[in-house]
């Protein structure tokens, strides 16, 4: 089952339906909810959890799984916003019984997050062949920032001028109080909830108000062509002149060309939403669960005066279908937020980066091996690694029956295929070609062992193994090895089950 498929649907389309909040009491939703689109800067602090509801009757293991996601929370003590490209924050991941503090950055080069014990932060790069793999040489996303916050803020009108109110929303005046106040903060709260079954009774108007408006949708198109025009200028490639000239000269033309296709659209989809939807259900009855009255979005927001959100809490949750395999039948995501110096002078902190990074780009930086070794031995997310959550742990069967292993007995001895024994373990091959001998670095110790077809002698950290019967190369070039010898060799056990399978184990 596509559990993620139950999840982001009705995260997606709550969402969605939420900002369709028009004018409650005289407080304008839409012109505030907008205004939060404009804030540049603040600092802000912040709570999540999440809370699964297991079924009655699940297993003690399912049990133990839930109770620990449920002990999972982040509090963010302070996050700070100076500008779009720089940002900060510093919290705490509450597992268990463990407090672990963090805090990360982000500036135009990257995201740097420093975990306590951990020897180096650990770093996402934003510049990076993976992170901009196939976009031109040079193209810099930072430099067209405000023409996709003007686009987004555009869209995001177009959609709250047309969505419905939910069937329950209030705004009032309070009094409250607010981080970084000394005295209580006139504000008005806006409070809304949103069931999953009147979500599917909201899209069809929303799609319907959305088809009947030529301006606004010719204005959201007009100015995504703008946006293309001015990145296909920016850019030092073949053939930008000549697509940005194309742009210019032929917009009306295609802006009424690309409304016409869109409206065409959107009225199939209101022509046949209701079929779709029945369609959806019969496909597929399980979202009939999520998307029912016991699916609930609860949200409440706090505005100052000058239109910007001082508090927020969020509550959501969703039903999950009762399928085999699945130990919950609901979860549950609360947020809550405190915002104070919006649109002040922030600076934002640097994570020290100077002594290396862990590469969260590259996968070799990734193993269970690599992961421990960059966390010290006595602290607490190392223990959580290694003891409670067993990352280096292995236990895997090979049926020497079956062809996908291609497991081969020789002379009483059983031989596989090294880049499958090293897969297993996550253990780094290296092959040099005037020695014509494989060198294998182990994972989780980074001892080596130094391995040649047909030599049954091998060297283990410098030291002279002597393996039961010689690696061989197949016909196709792949190295077999002794099983047992060089699992062994790699921190490994192999044994033989009462069906005759091998099974390879590490703690």
């Amino acid at each position: 089952m596509n559990i993620k498929k139950w999840i982001a649907v009705p995260l997606i389309l709550l969402m969605v339906a939420l900002t369709g909040c028009q004018a409650v009491g005289g407080f304008d939703v839409s012109k505030n909810l907008l205004g939060t689109l404009d804030v540049k800067s603040q600092q802000t602090t912040e709570k999540i959890s999440l809370k699964l509801t297991p079924k009655e009757g699940i297993t003690q293991g399912d049990k133990e799984i839930v109770d620990l996601i449920n002990s999972i929370s982040v509090t963010v003590d302070e996050a700070k916003v100076q500008s779009e490209e720089l940002a900060s924050a510093k919290g705490t991941l509450h597992i268990d019984k463990y407090n672990l503090p963090f805090e990360l950055a982000l500036d135009r080069q990257g995201l740097a997050i420093q975990l306590e014990g951990a020897k180096k932060p650990y770093y996402i790069s934003l510049n990076s062949q993976e992170s901009l793999s196939g976009l031109p040489a040079g193209f810099d996303p930072y430099v067209y920032s405000k023409d996709v916050r003007e686009l987004t803020k555009t869209a995001a009108a177009l959609m709250l001028k047309h969505a419905p109110n939910p069937s329950t929303i209030s705004a009032t005046s309070v009094t409250e109080e607010v981080y970084g106040e000394k005295d209580k903060v006139k504000l008005t709260h806006l409070h809304a909830e949103l069931r999953g079954d009147e979500l599917v009774t909201l899209v069809k108007p929303f799609l319907a108000n959305l088809a009947k408006d030529e301006a606004g949708l010719k204005e959201l198109i007009g100015q995504a062509i703008d946006m293309t025009k001015t990145i296909a200028s920016g850019m030092n490639i073949e053939g930008s002149d000549k697509v940005t000239a194309e742009l210019s000269a032929n917009k009306e033309k295609m802006v009424n060309e690309a409304y016409t296709e869109v409206k065409k659209y959107l009225d199939l989809a209101v022509d046949q939403y209701d079929v779709g939807v029945s369609a959806m259900y019969a496909q597929s009855p399980e979202i009939k669960t999520v998307l029912s009255a016991n699916t609930v979005l609860k949200s409440d927001m706090y505005f100052d005066e000058k239109g910007n959100v001082r508090k927020a809490a969020t509550d959501l949750t969703v039903a999950l279908p009762d399928v085999d395999g699945l130990p919950v039948k609901s979860f549950t995501i609360l947020t809550e937020t405190q915002s104070w110096n919006v649109n002040g002078s922030v600076t934002a902190d640097k994570v020290d980066i100077s002594n290396g990074v862990i590469d969260l780009n590259k996968q070799a930086e990734l193993t269970p091996g690599a992961t421990l070794r960059n966390f010290e031995a006595n602290s607490p997310i190392y223990n959580i690694l290694k003891n409670d959550l067993e990352i280096t742990k292995v236990e895997t069967i090979f049926d020497p029956k079956d062809d996908y292993y291609v497991l081969e007995n020789r002379g009483g001895t059983a031989f596989i295929p090294l880049r499958e024994l090293t897969s297993e373990l996550n253990s780094e091959l290296k092959w040099d070609a005037a020695a014509k001998q494989t060198t294998v670095i182990d994972d989780i110790t980074g001892k080596t062992i130094k391995l040649k077809s047909g030599s049954k002698q091998a060297v283990l950290e410098g030291s002279t193994l002597t393996l039961p019967q010689a690696p061989y190369t197949d016909e196709y070039g792949t190295l077999y090895v002794p099983f047992k010898s060089v699992a062994g060799a790699l921190g490994a056990t192999v044994t033989r089950n009462n069906d005759g399978e091998y099974v390879l184990t590490r703690d």
